[in-house]
């Protein structure tokens, strides 16, 4: 196996992803995988390409490590949320899972870019196949959020919270959420880098890792602030949504209780970026989170 400038994590557990792939495809040559990292915030995720003549083959493999943990990802529980959707056509398919891997199938196809994604055109397939998720049967996993916001407390640096950061802390650990208006599957990472298009059409969604059962306006305002939609932008994807693929009775209920969770979703992003930097040290994740920090007068 033949590993492409991989960080130790890889390095210290490719016996364990030589192992799963012998597993599941023995008449592969084990010199014949290469294995090279994918770009993603949370990291973790490897092309794994075969290059034996009489059997090419590409899969997806992801990382089961400390940084993963971190960030709250389990992939035994991302493995049994893809099971769970197999009928769903927009999410890929499963290969094998050991106790530091799990192996999905490649997809083919190219990211859209900043234009075309915010386009029309996209926005009105993303809100059909978003209300086709919302509609899904429950997983079998739902969205710790406050034990997600206290998890991040435990890991950033102690050193950057001020007496007003822990006050807000205090209150997004204590203080009730806002209700639930319907509860259903959800993605909670959409942004153009998850999603693949092919002929101009979303074939599917990637990186599951964070989906789990919550609330719909919770879910569509974490959408709306990753991707900086505008008011008019939102109210679209919203008429989209509710009036045109009736995933919700009710547009301007929906709307306003999107803004009811703006600031568990601004604040859940925030802790994200903390122990991102935390873990890694990147400048990066300071500069991204800065609007937050001003949003919370940080």
């Amino acid at each position: 196996m033949k590993l492409c400038g991989l960080e130790n994590t890889v390095l210290n557990s490719s016996s364990s992803l030589h192992s799963l792939l012998r597993q599941h495809f023995p008449d592969i040559s084990s010199n014949t995988w290469e294995v090279s990292s994918l770009e993603g915030l949370s990291g973790g995720s490897y092309l794994v390409r075969s290059s034996q003549i009489n059997y090419p083959l590409k899969l997806i493999a992801r990382a089961d490590g400390v940084t993963q943990s971190a960030l709250y990802v389990n992939r035994r529980k991302e493995a049994r949320i893809l099971h769970q959707l197999h009928d769903f056509t927009y999410s890929p398919r499963v290969i094998g899972l050991n106790h530091h891997w799990l192996l999905l199938e490649w997809c083919e196809g190219e990211h859209p870019d900043t234009e075309s994604f915010l386009s029309p055109r996209l926005q009105c397939q993303l809100a059909y196949i978003l209300a086709q998720l919302h509609s899904h049967s429950l997983l079998g996993y739902r969205l710790p959020l406050r034990n997600e916001i206290l998890h991040y407390g435990y890991l950033i640096d102690n050193k950057r919270l001020s007496p007003r950061w822990k006050k807000l802390h205090h209150y997004f650990s204590t203080v009730p959420l806002p209700r639930i208006l319907k509860l259903a599957p959800a993605h909670m990472d959409i942004h153009r880098g998850n999603i693949l298009c092919q002929q101009g059409h979303i074939a599917k969604l990637l990186d599951w890792e964070y989906a789990a059962n919550t609330d719909i306006a919770f879910s569509l305002e974490t959408y709306f602030q990753f991707n900086s939609l505008t008011d008019g932008q939102k109210d679209f994807f919203l008429t989209q949504y509710c009036d045109i693929h009736g995933a919700y009775r009710d547009k301007i209920k929906l709307a306003n209780h999107c803004k009811q969770w703006e600031p568990w979703v601004k604040y859940m992003t925030l802790m994200w970026y903390e122990v991102q930097w935390k873990q890694r040290q990147e400048p990066q994740f300071l500069i991204d989170s800065s609007p937050l920090r001003h949003y919370f007068s940080l």
